[in-house]
């Protein structure tokens, strides 16, 4: 069924391309990230939506209803039945197998998939290590992988090592991957579905797609998110090599955006809060790539959409080395006043609404806060209302009164 509204989806595309480009639309744009909440509007657990994306659909179409939000974020959720399948067990998920609530969210754990004396093999032949090493620590049912051989192509040794998947442990493996890939596919053709039925609701797609810069895509996947930052002292010409190794990813990623014709595209920032380096090494090795990264999408004709995830305060003027109304930066934990102020006449900022607000709040407070914020960030352009973190929990009511706040004081 398709909803329609005044509040079109051209309309809402156009307010936020205002203020994106640093001008004042009709209105503040209302798009808070969106994570599982959408399952508290429907009948279905986590665990069942996680299992199956489709059944988002019922809880999606009721909050685009409630809430004509001027970006759609999709479920930011991992894929349960393709982890049942690998025996992943750096996450744990709600159900039986890890024993949490059905209604619980996922656990990803720190793990050192590369140790310090590894660095130079990772960096020799980088795809092989990832799929010999870090696949079969990740996932307990892709063992077998560690006995595949991929780097001989000279003459007889490329017959040679086919002889490796005659391997009983490397035909399981690959019968898990076959089995995942099957889970994978189904997984990402319901996402498709999602998107299409909040384009159908008049929902323009927001960051429904998205990676995170080279080095936190190291740091979070491959070294560990504790030990790179001690890297960055004892070994930094490694962690700097790395990291020009997981650009390419980032690149490959942006290009199949591109190629998908999508507008946004989100990039979570871990590793470069205020505690975890100084401003001298994100200087060095945390705003290279990720300005990189930045600039890759502005030239591709699509806006990054950047979270800070914690203390972003003294990363502010970095962040202000970007072109002129291209990028969308949301705080968790910044003085949102003085974010305005460094970055105001640069970037679109997204209010960092306290997520602990419309969970453990009262309306009245969730409205005072609203319209403070309002006060602050809306003059002249440029500002987003949304939230503090990708919300998977919250009160309704609450919401209700943070989306009517926002569209009843955000007028200009």
């Amino acid at each position: 069924m398709t909803f329609k509204t005044e509040n079109t989806i051209d309309k809402r595309k156009k307010r936020v391309a205002d203020v994106v480009a640093l001008k004042e639309p009709d209105r503040v744009p209302f798009a808070p990230p969106i994570g599982t909440v959408y399952t508290q509007f429907s009948n279905v657990s986590k665990y069942e939506a996680f299992i199956d994306f489709r059944n988002f659909k019922k809880g999606i179409e009721t909050f685009l209803k409630r809430y004509e939000v001027d970006l759609f974020w999709g479920p930011a959720a991992y894929p349960i039945n393709v982890m049942e399948v690998l025996g992943t067990d750096y996450i744990n998920w709600p159900g039986s197998t890890c024993g949490l609530d059905l209604n619980a969210g996922f656990q990803v754990t720190d793990k050192t998939f590369l140790e310090e004396d590894q660095y130079d093999e990772f960096l020799r032949d980088p795809s092989a290590f990832i799929f010999n090493k870090v696949f079969p620590a990740k996932h307990k049912k892709l063992k077998g992988l560690e006995k595949v051989v991929l780097n001989n192509a000279v003459e007889y040794g490329h017959f040679a090592s086919l002889a490796s998947f005659a391997d009983p442990d490397v035909k399981e493996a690959l019968h898990y991957l076959m089995k995942a890939g099957d889970e994978s596919l189904k997984w990402l053709q319901a996402q498709g579905e999602l998107n299409d039925l909040a384009v159908s609701l008049e929902a323009p797609l927001g960051s429904v797609i998205g990676c995170t810069n080279a080095y936190d895509a190291f740091a979070d996947n491959i070294r560990g998110y504790i030990n790179v930052p001690m890297d960055l002292h004892l070994i930094p010409e490694k962690v700097e090599a790395a990291c020009e190794v997981m650009d390419v990813l980032s690149q490959k990623a942006i290009d199949d955006v591109a190629a998908m014709g999508l507008d946004f595209f989100f990039i979570p920032l871990h590793g470069g809060t205020d505690e975890l380096m100084s401003d001298e090494m994100y200087r060095k090795y945390y705003w290279p790539w990720l300005k990189k990264m930045i600039l890759h999408l502005i030239d591709h004709d699509i806006t990054p959409y950047v979270l800070t995830e914690g203390n972003y305060e003294t990363r502010l003027e970095v962040l202000a080395e970007v072109p002129k109304g291209k990028v969308i930066y949301m705080f968790e934990k910044v003085d949102i006043a003085r974010a305005k102020k460094v970055l105001g006449d640069t970037a679109c900022i997204c209010g960092n609404f306290p997520a602990t607000d419309l969970i453990y709040g009262t309306p009245e407070k969730v409205t005072e806060d609203t319209k403070r914020m309002l006060d602050v960030c809306m003059p002249g352009g440029g500002f987003i209302m949304g939230g503090s973190i990708v919300l998977d929990l919250c009160k309704p009511e609450l919401f209700d009164a943070f989306y009517e706040a926002t569209l009843k004081y955000g007028v200009y």
